[in-house]
């Protein structure tokens, strides 16, 4: 059924509505001079009712992306048609209440997707916001609920020296989210949203761009959510790291040998999906340092003390919820199946690489992995390993995170087994509880699977509205005054439930690397995933 909003500042907007929701599709929330370009925020609107019931353009991605994402959620969904756009794509979604109005204010839920920074769109049909904003209506914590489009890849994230010198910024697609965010602070109390109480959420990539908007000086929303990702999983790197990226992408567009001008010119030009598909994967996707999006490459150090301002969203965002799926690198293991190939010894090499100076302690941590033999076949040695990427990438930030934060922090861990056949049933692998969140999978699900996704969106609606889901982690602290929420497993009865022990037990959680963080750091520990992925 069609609906017609008039608005203050955007006109005549026409969405769609069934079921008790109202959709409004495919809102531009900024313009691109051209691909590299700055995002402009769109701060008004004149002329024809803008049709709104339709998805707009996705941002230029591997075109396989979606169905990538459904196999490793392990169950499809109906396929739509996923136009792709380098100018148009910035784009946002809304989904509200039908008996909405300006006057409503009502809490606003703020999704950025993930996908590695290369892949995702607001117009995937497992982000389909219709059964999540119904259900919030139904839990009486009625939301609005906003996904957003931003430039993915290279045009979201390649930088270099001649690229800044000609005006094009680093970070594309950190800023098309901040305008995002901006868009929908100055916009959305005329869709019935209360501007000033936004939770911005994330998963994975997504998670990881919610804490660097963490990094902002200036206030851009209420709460915040990260699920299974931090800027620990996409770390930032140097200007001369892009460098010598962007070297390697002019290379294979075969761009090396022409003028700074006509290499420009070229990557303005060259059809996108070209640009895509000759681009390897060793082409990284990754936020650069610049100073302002990305001020540094924080540490754990940082993060978790509540004497450092780092982030700086430590002194402005209210409330933090974050946390981690059972196994998340089970994402790694899908992406990367050549990582299995000489894995026991490769992993052993790195930690005796990066721990040279304490050879009994990496003794020590590869023992508690069941790693201390290069030798070990690699199917029993490849679960060894993801447990420690799921560790050092995943779980040791959730506490960091929750142990650093000035105001209320709320852990969870889900680990509601996969219910579908594949590598994962059974399991808790990376981007489920999405699946579960976010309602769209219901009918493939048992009557206490269903509890679960309820249950877990429930706390998400009592979160947007302020309300503590859980009781929060005591500031300062993950061993003292520890409280986390878990989903699952309703195999074993559990449906949802809460814990008091950072580690151990009922959280299915490795209390490994805690035991030698009096002799090695956290970002230390993180450095043998990245040299072990160097080998």
């Amino acid at each position: 059924m069609a609906t017609i909003l008039q608005t203050q500042t955007l006109g005549t907007i026409q969405g769609r509505s069934s079921e008790g929701v109202t959709q409004y599709l495919g809102i531009k929330y900024a313009t691109l001079k051209d691909r590299l370009a700055d995002a402009v925020l769109i701060e008004s609107r004149d002329g024809d009712v803008l049709d709104a019931t339709r998805d707009g353009p996705t941002a230029v991605s591997p075109p396989i992306g979606c169905d990538l994402e459904l196999a490793h959620v392990q169950h499809t969904l109906p396929n739509k048609e996923l136009p792709q756009s380098d100018l148009d794509c910035l784009n946002l979604n809304i989904a509200v209440p039908t008996d909405l109005t300006s006057s409503s204010r009502l809490p606003v839920f703020l999704f950025i997707h993930g996908g590695g920074l290369v892949i995702g769109a607001n117009s995937w049909p497992q982000f389909d916001y219709t059964r999540f904003v119904k259900l919030s209506i139904e839990k009486n914590l009625p939301i609005v609920a906003v996904s957003v489009n931003y430039r993915l890849g290279a045009f979201g994230f390649l930088t270099s020296d001649e690229l800044r010198k000609a005006g094009y910024k680093a970070n594309n697609g950190l800023r098309d989210q901040r305008v995002a965010i901006e868009w929908v602070r100055k916009h959305i109390h005329q869709f019935g949203g209360d501007s000033d109480n936004i939770t911005v959420a994330g998963m994975s990539a997504g998670g990881a761009s919610v804490t660097y908007h963490l990094s902002s000086e200036k206030a851009l929303f209420k709460r915040a959510i990260a699920m299974s990702g931090t800027y620990f999983l996409t770390q930032p790197l140097p200007y001369e790291a892009h460098e010598q990226n962007y070297q390697k992408a002019i290379s294979a567009l075969g761009l090396s040998d022409i003028s700074p001008g006509e290499r420009l010119k070229a990557l303005l030009e060259l059809p996108a999906a070209d640009v895509i598909s000759k681009l390897p994967p060793s082409i990284l996707s990754v936020p650069a340092i610049d100073g302002d999006i990305v001020p540094s490459a924080s540490s754990h150090a940082q993060t978790g003390s509540t004497a450092s301002d780092v982030p700086k969203g430590k002194n402005w965002c209210h409330d933090l919820m974050i946390g981690d799926a059972q196994i998340d690198a089970s994402i790694l293991a899908f992406l990367y199946p050549e990582m299995k190939k000489g894995c026991a010894k490769r992993f052993i090499t790195a930690m005796n690489t990066v721990l040279r100076s304490q050879p009994a302690v990496a003794e020590q941590i590869l023992k508690s992995y069941g790693l201390a033999d290069d030798s070990t076949d690699d199917n029993a040695a490849y679960p060894a390993v993801l447990n420690f990427i799921n560790d050092v990438l995943f779980f040791t930030p959730v506490l960091t995170f929750a142990q650093g934060w000035k105001g209320n922090a709320y852990v969870y861990h889900f680990n509601e087994g996969n219910p579908w056949e594949g590598p994962w049933k059974d399991r808790t692998n990376h981007i489920l509880d999405l699946a579960f969140l976010f309602q769209n999978f219901q009918e493939f699900m048992s009557p206490t699977q269903q509890a679960v996704a309820t249950g877990f969106a429930e706390d998400f609606f009592k979160f947007c509205h302020g309300q503590a889901p859980w009781p929060a982690v005591s500031t300062g602290t993950v061993t003292n005054g520890f409280t986390a929420r878990c989903y699952g497993p309703s195999s074993e009865g559990s449906v949802a439930g809460t814990v008091t022990q950072a580690y151990g037990g009922q959280s299915q959680r490795r209390p490994n690397l805690y035991g030698y963080t009096d002799k090695v750091s956290l970002d230390e520990l993180a450095k043998v995933f990245n040299v072990f992925m160097s080998l």
